[in-house]
């Protein structure tokens, strides 16, 4: 019998496109919180979001969008299974330490992970991982 997915886990691809104020993202999101599915971030995606500012501003406007969705911190478990991955899949597949690190969030919480960049995240097994949009 197969995990059951208790979630989405929002990728930092989401997050940017929420950010940039892209209908298509915001609609998505939107329609999965009526239909009461529960949305997570890592907290790895929260810091690469809030490391791509350009400015304070940027910076408050990315909080106040990361206030709206519970994050998932790094646990030892999540640390773990994000270094196996490295080991796996770092120089067969380029799988950075960012990725990584989501794919385990993902993993051990058993959530389904958005992203438009399924292409990172495909050769990685039992994970499950859908374009949003």
């Amino acid at each position: 019998m197969g995990t059951v997915m208790s979630g989405k886990l929002l990728d930092t691809t989401v997050l940017i496109d929420l950010s940039r104020g892209n209908q298509i993202a915001a609609d998505y999101v939107d329609n999965e919180s009526k239909a009461g599915t529960p949305l997570s971030i890592s907290m790895v995606s929260a810091m690469e979001l809030v490391a791509g500012c350009r400015n304070n501003n940027e910076i408050a406007k990315a909080q106040k969008l990361l206030a709206k969705y519970s994050r998932i911190p790094l646990s030892p478990l999540i640390s773990q299974r994000a270094f196996d991955l490295i080991v796996a899949y770092t120089k067969s597949h380029g799988l950075q330490i960012p990725d990584a690190l989501i794919a385990a969030t993902a993993l051990v919480e058993a959530l389904e992970l958005m992203s438009d960049n399924d292409r990172h995240f495909r050769m990685i097994p039992n994970l499950t991982v859908s374009r949003p949009y």
